[in-house]
């Protein structure tokens, strides 16, 4: 009896600008559901498998032996900030590339990361 491959699972970390247009509640509604929609997309088609917004602040890195450096942000120095992740399957980079082509966020100089998450068996 074979095993059934899985797809790959892939990454996407959201960068947007550090200082975002000021929208007006109707605008920003409008947005989120755009996002809404497009992973409702994803679900319908077996490809998102978990995804959260990060809060804009308080941030903190961590560096140095230990992680004792700690710089408090976000940071004013930062043109963009990491707003989210999403989890997704895809049989190929190829593949999740053309998924995240549909991220509303390039709309409002947004960015995608795509990296696969390498399995780790326990």
């Amino acid at each position: 009896m074979s095993a059934k491959k899985t797809a790959p699972t892939y990454m996407f970390v959201f960068r947007e600008p550090a200082t975002p247009p000021d929208w007006t509640p109707g605008q920003m509604q409008q947005i989120f559901q755009q996002w809404m929609d497009w992973v409702a997309r994803m679900r319908a088609k077996g490809q998102y498998v978990a995804g959260d917004p990060l809060e804009p602040a308080p941030a903190r890195i961590l560096r140095g032996l230990r992680g004792t450096k700690v710089t408090d942000g976000p940071f004013v120095e930062a043109k963009e900030i990491v707003g989210g992740y999403m989890l997704i399957k895809a049989r190929s980079l190829a593949a999740a590339a053309k998924i995240a082509q549909d991220c509303p966020g390039f709309a409002h100089g947004g960015s995608v990361e795509i990296r696969q998450i390498m399995p780790v068996e326990e």
